[in-house]
């Protein structure tokens, strides 16, 4: 009867995340938070003010929505009086 040799594990499949997969996590993420945004706003915003907050948001929580972290604070920022900054 043959036994199956012992596999050494895998070097690439450790359980910690990689780089490239947290970048790519990342920009998942910020891309769902600008395309909630650009949806919501009817396309009118500045670019590069939501995609900071979008990386923003995504390094204090990555494991938060961002569906529901871009709709709440677009409700916050569209609620702003005029001249209030």
């Amino acid at each position: 009867m043959a036994t199956e040799p012992e596999s050494e594990p895998d070097p690439g499949s450790t359980p910690e995340l990689s780089e490239e997969k947290i970048n790519e996590a990342r920009d998942a993420w910020c891309l769902a938070y600008v395309h909630v945004w650009d949806d919501l706003s009817k396309g009118v915003y500045d670019n590069d003010a939501v995609q900071k907050a979008a990386d923003e948001h995504w390094q204090r929580s990555p494991k938060s929505s961002p569906v529901m972290v871009a709709s709440t604070e677009f409700t916050k920022v569209s609620k702003k009086p005029e001249g209030s900054g």
